[in-house]
């Protein structure tokens, strides 16, 4: 599962960017013949580019060219051979200026990146523990990695929030001699700034707090030197080591990592296995940086920062007098408008582009799904009037986009509500689309409220959620005592003008555990901090469907060729449902893998595509067992017939019709079994409520298998009965019969009873693929697409798999959690006994 979950993401950046690269605005090549620094040419277009992050406009200054030049005429263009046996003579003035201007010991790297790996790893040693901020740059996040091997505990924080930062400190500080908290000065998306002074307040109450800062984009713009944004708002702190970038405002290349003490310095500089392993700088960068690093130690560097920081605070005065939805600090080289959907943004840049305006589009996985926004720098190279330019047009083009697009400024407000305010006014509504509504929809919170003819033509064959397998889970979901059984119901029609149905499907609001298909590993660490905390990790999710139920919930007429607009339709109304609800998740579920254009158009309105576990259904079950047989392969004939068949005869098979509370609450038991055990789709478990609600009703069947030589229950199955299908939805199991295969037993009686119904599809839900592949069931691979408001849980769960501290043994995983389980019982018993004593 874990390597499925990885390869969902990576396919998912991989759709996005194929995506974008069609649009013409990613993965682009500039066709210049010189670069001036202010405008790039692509497609025989002259572009002001908004893209650079030469934040000083050094990168075509005549005397890093002439440096490097000189470099390469003196010394070749490469210096072949690992710095720590030699390096190049350049290296030795380099370095001292690099000195001079930090006033402190560093190492350098040929890229930030690469440093990170050789940095981290020697500074944090086993035993320590590592929090991140949420929005620490994806270099350091992956330099941490390597920590899980070391014992290192990892853990992240929501971004920017010092009180979370403080409370994780608090708990840590017992078991950890050092605490390291990694951040970014300038953050590299948003622009945003670390709040430092604050940061140093924490380094002096806490002794175990160490700071590791990114400042790569805050470097030469601020600082005495130009020694970046972080050390213009603070000092080198003792207990604190800095990574900066010798590239982007730099302009030469590599990075820079700054220690407190020669020690440390030189362990790095010996330790570290990029340091060791890796090549030089090359020749001509060295030249260029020796030139910049006089540049930064003279008074010019003040000069420079000032006229940047006099572009940047016009162009966000004109962002401010626009009313556009800005996220970036008023001194940041970084800028960033939201836009909301993958779509509005692919329509802005292009629209920019058009009008000789290159800037960039930020997408997932540099942002969230739902906050897909305009990114773009502002440098030296850049005349007051360009800024004027680009803001203008942005603030022209803005509402058009959104027009086009079908869309309003409340889709923006919507998709940043959990990470910032924005401040707008009117004019956006000026262009915003308000035509006469094509379609007509009928939204209803009870199945009671929906004609049952109708739905079940629509949906009725597709699961358990018939008109009247809807009334049973609505009756079964609401007035329990345990929220996460408590679901909203939402039913959604969307008609023509000539009242015909194009879309029909029901969606629930429930609380759910975020890690639900997590590797089974991380749950179970997971599972441990829920013993004392029941809904860490977990999230208020609207769902198509529910969580119970399984198959294709969207019916929608997919022959008209406005499907598309009737899809935007319904997503608005389930955007408008998703705030109403509060509910952070909005996830469409169970469509088929293999439907690319679907799964085109959900990526355009921001969705990201998830695989689901593998499905199975026998779907051509033939009445006669003898023909059945004659179907499978010789393998699975005999698995069959040596797991189930010659097993059959001592089991007592029975279909209960009436069971009484205490069969209920033993058939429960046996549910609860399987579900604790089957933690690779982690849910919280059904109420026992649900199982007495089905066993009244009469499609739904009971099956018990009782060993005869005890007389006691060993397996139980609930299923479900339509016209033309037979759904297994749930099964208990006593483990002590697990050497008599009562799983097979379970799965033989399942297609036994298809075939006496004369049902020739039946359903197996999903998990145990390779015992259902044995029975001869297809594997019906399906995807859902979720949009996620605060993707901080996301974080966590990361950090929690990349700390190595999970437990691969189910078993003794288990243990671990039964041992914690009756740890806080009994500290709980003890808090009461005091509390008793007291009021005595």
């Amino acid at each position: 599962m874990e390597k499925k979950t990885t390869s969902s993401i990576i396919n998912t950046v991989n759709d996005i960017m194929s995506i974008c690269q069609q649009q013409g605005i990613t993965h682009l090549y500039t066709e210049d013949e010189h670069y001036n620094g202010r405008t790039i040419q692509i497609n025989g277009n002259n572009l002001i580019n908004f893209a650079s992050c030469s934040y000083l406009g050094l990168d075509v200054d005549e005397r890093l060219k002439e440096a490097a030049i000189e470099a390469i005429k003196r010394y070749g263009v490469q210096f072949s051979s690992s710095r720590s046996y030699v390096a190049c003579t350049l290296y030795t003035e380099w370095e001292k200026l690099l000195r001079t201007m930090f006033n402190a010991p560093l190492v350098l790297s040929t890229s930030v990146s690469l440093g990170h790996h050789a940095v981290i790893p020697v500074i944090v040693e086993g035993g320590d523990a590592i929090i991140m901020d949420q929005q620490v740059h994806a270099s350091v996040q992956d330099a941490v990695l390597k920590m899980r091997s070391k014992g290192v505990a990892v853990s992240v924080i929501r971004h920017n929030r010092l009180d979370e930062l403080e409370a994780k400190i608090t708990e840590l500080i017992a078991k950890h001699d050092r605490i390291w908290y990694m951040l970014d000065g300038v953050y590299s998306m948003y622009g945003d700034f670390a709040p430092m002074k604050e940061l140093v307040v924490l380094l002096e109450k806490f002794k175990q707090l160490h700071l590791y800062v990114d400042d790569a984009h805050g470097m030469s713009i601020q600082g005495l030197h130009g020694t970046g944004v972080m050390l213009s708002q603070v000092k080198l702190h003792n207990r604190m080591v800095l990574a900066t970038s010798l590239n982007k405002a730099f302009a030469a290349g590599g990075g820079a990592f700054i220690f407190p003490d020669e020690a440390l310095c030189q362990k790095v500089k010996f330790c570290g296995g990029a340091m060791i392993f890796s090549g030089p700088h090359q020749i001509p960068v060295i030249g260029a940086g020796i030139a910049s690093a006089k540049i930064h130690l003279s008074d010019e560097i003040y000069q420079l920062q000032n006229s940047l920081k006099e572009k940047l605070h016009h162009c966000h005065q004109l962002l401010e007098f626009y009313h556009l939805p800005i996220l970036s600090n008023i001194d940041s080289p970084i800028s960033f408008v939201g836009l909301g959907l993958n779509r509005v943004g692919f329509n802005m840049v292009k629209r920019l582009m058009n009008d000789g305006l290159f800037v960039n589009i930020g997408i997932f996985p540099a942002v969230p799904e739902t906050c897909t926004g305009l990114r773009f720098t502002i440098t030296n190279h850049h005349t007051q009037s360009d800024i004027e330019k680009l803001v203008e047009r942005i603030a022209y083009h803005f509402p058009k986009a959104l027009h086009d697009e079908g869309r309003t400024i409340a889709d923006v407000h919507r998709a940043f509500r959990k990470v910032i305010e924005f401040k707008t006014d009117d004019s956006f509504h000026e262009m915003e689309a308000t035509p006469a509504p094509t379609y007509t929809l009928q939204h209803e919170t009870t199945i009671q409220n929906v004609e049952p003819e109708l739905w079940n033509s629509l949906l009725g064959e597709n699961g358990i959620y018939d008109w009247k397998g809807l009334e049973v889970l609505e009756e079964s979901f609401q007035n329990n005592k345990d929220q996460e059984n408590n679901w909203s119901f939402h039913y959604y029609i969307v008609r023509d003008k000539f009242n015909k149905p194009l879309l029909a499907t029901f969606c629930t609001v429930a609380l759910t555990k975020d890690d639900m298909l997590a590797p089974p590993a991380i749950s179970q660490k997971i599972e441990m901090e829920r013993i004392v905390n029941r809904y860490y990790l977990c999230s208020r999710t609207l769902m198509v469907g529910s969580l119970i139920t399984q198959g294709k919930h969207l019916y929608i007429d997919r022959s008209r060729p406005d499907w598309k607009n009737v899809m935007m339709f319904f997503l608005d109304a389930l955007w408008k449902e998703q705030q109403n609800e509060k509910a952070d998740i909005l996830n469409l579920r169970d469509f088929d893998a293999a439907d690319k254009e679907m799964q085109e158009f959900l990526i355009n309105q921001g969705f990201l595509k998830i695989s689901l576990p593998d499905d199975h259904a026998i779907t051509h079950l033939d009445s006669k067992k003898e023909a059945y047989f004659e179907n499978l392969k010789k393998k699975e004939r005999y698995y069959i017939r040596n797991r189930a068949i010659e097993l059959e005869k001592e089991y007592e098979v029975a279909i209960v019709e009436s069971p009484s509370n205490t069969d209920i609450s033993h058939y429960y038991q046996l549910y609860k079994n399987v579900a604790r055990k089957n933690i690779g789709l982690n849910t919280f478990h059904l109420p026992k409520k649900f199982f007495m609600q089905l066993a009244k009703d009469s499609k739904w069947e009971i099956i018990t298998i009782k060993s005869k030589t005890d007389n006691c229950l060993a397996g139980v199955a609930f299923s479900y009965k339509t016209k033309t299908k037979y759904n297994s939805v749930m099964i208990g199991m006593d483990y002590a019969y697990t050497d008599q295969h009562i799983y097979p037993q379970i799965l033989w009686q399942l297609v036994m009873r298809a075939q006496q119904l004369d049902l020739q599809h039946l359903h197996l839900g999903v998990t145990s693929s390779q015992n259902k592949r044995k029975f001869g069931a297809d594997i019906l691979q399906q995807v859902a697409f979720v949009q996620v408001q605060d993707n901080y849980n996301m974080s966590v769960i990361n950090a929690i798999a990349n700390t190595g501290e999970v437990d691969e043994d189910y078993k003794n995983a288990q243990k671990k959690i039964t041992i914690k389980r009756k740890e806080v019982m009994k500290k709980n018993k003890v808090v009461v006994q005091k509390v008793k004593l007291k009021n005595k």
